[in-house]
């Protein structure tokens, strides 16, 4: 255990039992999936068998979902079809405008000219329909669930099992944790809801409506890293902690934080690496 960690675990007596339910959520298509998600889930499964992940899946065929649905339950994890969720469907009639038709909406190429995350916000504009998935697995996941709910980019993986105790430091009763250090919004990699602290929900809820009221639509950003660091700002949010301490390489802050010696995020895997987010 780090220095950090043993001077936090000081300050912050253990309140959690010790059979507190914590979730872990993702999602990918079966091209994320062969590319980072069957890592994900797989290290994940095999560093941290006692909590839960779940998967939110999309797939071209039957064929494709049935190959996925078919390794991730031998992996032991759960899994849903994502694009069967109304709330996806509802926001692309929503948005449908400004969602680039390569994913299924109406706005014409010549709306995100250029391609890559350095076109700057336009990037972030152009592919917010993609990101929208977390909030539609956060919805879901969220419903009926009592304990500590994490969203987990599938370009992440597990290194260490991850003590409840580490989870627990992390939060020191506070309804989210997530990693901004010195960036300007933060890095969404990796966020936690613990859903049994006065607010929460509320915040979930203020996200979704984020969207669907089409409040981004005047903003330079249009992703879900600024719709939390928003929702975080508004009345009545819940006490927030921001668990990073310093930025790397290409806006890099899990290595910084008290999960940095447990999960990697293997950030730019689907853009800058490999070529599939343009």
């Amino acid at each position: 255990m780090r220095l950090r960690d043993r001077l936090g675990a000081r300050r912050h007596a253990a309140t959690w039992p010790a059979d507190r339910p914590v979730r872990f959520i993702t999602s990918f298509n079966e091209v994320f999936f062969d590319a980072s998600g069957r890592r994900c889930v797989e290290s994940f499964r095999a560093q941290n068998p006692g909590y839960e992940i779940r998967a939110y899946v999309e797939a071209d065929s039957g064929s494709a979902l049935e190959r996925i649905g078919s390794e991730l339950t031998q992996l032991g994890a759960r899994w849903s079809r994502l694009d069967r969720s109304p709330l996806l469907g509802e926001f692309l009639e929503v948005a449908r405008d400004v969602i680039p038709r390569e994913l299924g909406g109406d706005a014409p190429p010549e709306l995100f000219p250029g391609d890559g995350p350095e076109t700057g916000d336009l990037w972030f504009r152009k592919h917010m329909f993609r990101w929208f998935r977390k909030i539609v697995a956060l919805d879901d996941a969220a419903q009926g669930f009592e304990g500590v709910l994490f969203w987990m980019d599938c370009d992440c993986f597990s290194t260490r099992p991850l003590p409840l105790e580490v989870l627990e430091r992390a939060f020191r009763g506070a309804g989210v944790v997530h990693m901004k250090a010195r960036r300007s919004y933060s890095e969404t990699g990796v966020v936690g809801y613990d859903l049994a602290v006065p607010g929460v929900r509320s915040l979930l809820e203020a996200m979704k409506q984020h969207y669907l009221q089409r409040e981004f639509i005047s903003l330079p950003r249009w992703d879900d890293c600024i719709t939390l660091d928003l929702c975080l700002a508004r009345p009545g949010a819940p006490p927030a902690r921001d668990i990073a301490r310093r930025v790397s390489g290409h806006g890099d802050v899990l290595p910084s934080t008290p999960l940095g010696d447990y999960l990697t995020h293997d950030k730019g895997l689907h853009s800058r690496k490999l070529n599939l987010v343009r």
